[in-house]
């Protein structure tokens, strides 16, 4: 087991710089997840730390060594490709045995670590079947098993769920869950879903054009956002979003986003005069028909469309010109083209920069 140091690491495709300047620890024995929009640089961070490419500037430290120069295959870490990368000609158990007898490994060590990994992953049934001859899901745990089998310090996964399906992608993130309960394995794990990050990471670094933007539980990114960006990307639906002025006076500074005003306070009412945006996430918007008055601001707003979804409504409403989406009770009996009395729950509000669009707290 080992820890995880970017310091000051940049890396340059020609003009394009696809990480900039990153600064990242990852604790010991943590699950840690790289999350961001297609482009933004994970994969990136995650290769060069693996060896597959060169940092253009900066120091990556697996533990206290400095790996920079170290080759792939001398890092003591283990990858988990999107792709599988099984040998299609070998079968489960020479697939999850290969990079053991690469290493001179004896024999019955090698039966051993396979026996036990297959064990643990539910594969023991299917060590001699080849891979055309498994689901997508087998095939996935094959190739975690590889990896595991070899007993590295740093496991390194890169959006190993985006080829299965839905209900095989939320089984396979349990087991992976249950997996590094169990191993307690430094685990570094791309991914572009936003659920995937919130429900499998002990912390998760999101990433936009190359720049880490915040590194915190899945909690505080949740409650706490550091800036626009992570607010609206993390959390399904996302955060509704209203261009705001901040008006009033230091003692009872508000901010009017037209169709309704909102009470501020701490360094967000030091903001008078200036241009905000305020967010409000859908599931802190309530029927008032359902809640107390007393810390929601009441809106009236037309219903466009409604969603059943079991165990909730989501809803599209209209106010002022402006859309966003709320998530109420089924107990909410409305229709699309009615009026509905809502509520934002001011104890949720968040109010960012207009024009760094970092949060103001």
């Amino acid at each position: 087991m080992a820890t995880v140091t970017y310091d000051h690491v940049s890396k340059r495709f020609g003009e394009v710089t696809a990480v900039n300047d990153l600064n990242l620890g990852v604790r010991d024995s943590e699950f840690l997840v790289l999350v961001g929009p297609s482009g933004c640089g994970k994969t990136t961070a995650l290769r060069m730390l693996a060896g597959l490419e060169e940092q253009t500037s900066g120091d990556i430290r697996i533990g206290e060594r400095v790996v920079n120069d170290v080759p792939p295959k001398d890092r003591d870490i283990a990858m988990v490709f999107q792709n599988y990368a099984l040998y299609p000609h070998m079968s489960v158990y020479d697939n999850i045995a290969f990079g053991l007898k690469l290493r001179g490994m004896p024999k019955q060590e090698i039966e051993r670590r396979v026996n036990e990994v297959s064990q643990m992953l539910g594969i023991g049934q299917l060590l001699k079947r080849k891979p055309k001859e498994l689901s997508g899901g087998q095939r996935q745990r094959v190739a975690v098993g590889r990896a595991i089998a070899r007993e590295p310090a740093v496991f390194l996964m890169d959006e190993p769920l985006s080829n299965l399906d839905a209900k095989l992608r939320i089984q396979t993130r349990a087991m992976l869950q249950k997996l590094h309960q169990r191993i307690r394995r430094t685990t570094i794990y791309v991914t572009h879903d936003q659920v995937e990050a919130m429900t499998m990471g002990d912390r998760i670094a999101v990433m936009s054009d190359g720049v880490l933007q915040q590194l915190d539980t899945p909690e505080n990114l949740h409650e706490r956002p550091a800036n626009l960006f992570v607010a609206g990307f993390i959390g399904s639906p996302s955060m509704n979003f209203f261009p705001a002025t901040v008006s009033g006076s230091r003692g009872s500074a508000v901010a009017d986003a037209g169709f309704f005003k909102a009470p501020l306070s701490g360094k967000a009412a030091e903001s008078l005069g200036k241009e905000v945006i305020l967010g409000v996430r859908p599931e802190d918007i309530d029927d008032m028909a359902h809640v107390r008055a007393d810390g929601h601001l009441p809106i009236e707003a037309r219903v466009d469309v409604v969603e059943f979804l079991g165990n909730e409504l989501q809803l599209l409403l209209a106010a002022d010109s402006q859309t966003f989406v709320a998530r109420v009770s089924t107990e909410t009996h409305t229709r699309p083209g009615a009026t509905l009395q809502i509520g934002f729950n001011l104890k949720k509000l968040h109010v960012f920069d207009k024009q760094t669009e970092a949060a103001l707290r």
